[in-house]
């Protein structure tokens, strides 16, 4: 979504939400559905890869026995 798009939608969103707050509410949950959906459906592996975190390294598993 371009800026314009943006303003237009929440000031929509807005303006809907003084007339039933409903309304509002389920329109941010479909604009933030599909970034939900993508976190459930992505791996634990992936997000751990990225953060730099593979596995314990020897001398902390070492120091765990």
């Amino acid at each position: 979504m371009n800026k314009i798009s943006k303003v237009l939608f929440w000031s929509a969103t807005i303006l809907l939400g003084l007339i039933n707050p409903l309304i509002s509410i389920a329109l941010v949950v479909l604009y933030y559905l599909p970034k939900i959906i993508s976190d459930f459906t992505q791996p634990c592996e992936e997000i751990r890869e990225e953060s730099g975190i593979k596995s314990y390294s020897d001398d902390v598993l070492e120091d765990m026995k």
